[in-house]
């Protein structure tokens, strides 16, 4: 699973067991994705509210990762847990 928000808004609350690779991180972002994940896994996407988790999924998914978006993003998974 992974958290596509600002570092900072990561350490103010995030799913358990998910990595933080900021999607607005253009320079690094590419390049964490592919130390980070596997393209033979699905990888679960997720942000605040589902903004940024959708411009992710769709770079993750034009580059080979199979993709699930969390659509209701950190908000919703809190509301639900």
């Amino acid at each position: 699973m992974v958290d596509v928000r600002t570092p900072e808004e990561y350490a103010e609350g995030h799913i358990p067991s998910s990595l933080n690779i900021d999607v607005k991180d253009k320079e690094n972002f590419p390049t964490s994705v592919d130390k980070l994940l596997d393209k033979e896994k699905k990888v679960a996407v997720y942000c605040r509210s589902g903004r940024r988790s959708k411009t992710a999924s769709e770079k993750l998914a034009n580059n080979g990762y199979k993709v699930v978006e969390l659509d209701s993003g950190y908000n919703g998974w809190t509301e639900y847990k």
